[in-house]
């Protein structure tokens, strides 16, 4: 694979949501995915290619880690996601949880999962970013509506 499999899996304007998974792997620099979101949040999305989103459950989930650090870290998180170009963070409203809701009777998936797919649904997002295996198989059904765009299957990534 290489950065032209991922240009192609995510078309120019498309408006992508990034899960946990693509955030977290985007800060930890050890995680063999990072290259992949490292390219997704500075070339697609920091440049104006790809406006993206990141659900208020991603923000719950990334901010676990550095709160139990001692001491807390949680300041560069919150500064990253409040200034990071072309980055906003959607809150759980009722149609992100009327979403959530279909996908947890349609697909069975886990209350955080289905909130954060909920938030792409709502917000209307081309492409869902994960690392998650899971969801590809799960969210099939729904490929005329959003893609699911696995990480791990760029790799290697130069």
């Amino acid at each position: 694979m290489s950065i032209a499999s991922l240009v192609r899996a995510v078309p120019e304007g498309d408006r992508i949501l990034l899960d946990t998974t693509a955030v977290a792997a985007y800060l930890d620099y050890s995680e063999v995915t990072h290259p992949v979101t490292r390219y997704i949040l500075e070339e697609f999305v920091a440049l104006g290619r790809n406006p993206a989103l990141i659900s208020m459950i991603t923000v719950m989930e990334l901010l676990v880690r550095p709160l139990r650090a001692s001491p807390p870290g949680h300041h560069t998180l919150l500064a990253f996601l409040r200034n990071h170009p072309n980055l906003s963070a959607v809150p759980v409203d009722l149609q992100v949880a009327q979403d959530a809701a279909f996908l947890r009777a349609a697909s069975r998936l886990s209350p955080p999962d289905a909130l954060v797919v909920g938030t792409g649904l709502a917000t209307q997002v081309g492409h869902l970013i994960t690392n998650d295996r899971k969801w590809s198989t799960k969210l099939a059904s729904m490929s005329d509506r959003v893609r699911v765009v696995t990480l791990s299957d760029h790799l290697p990534f130069p």
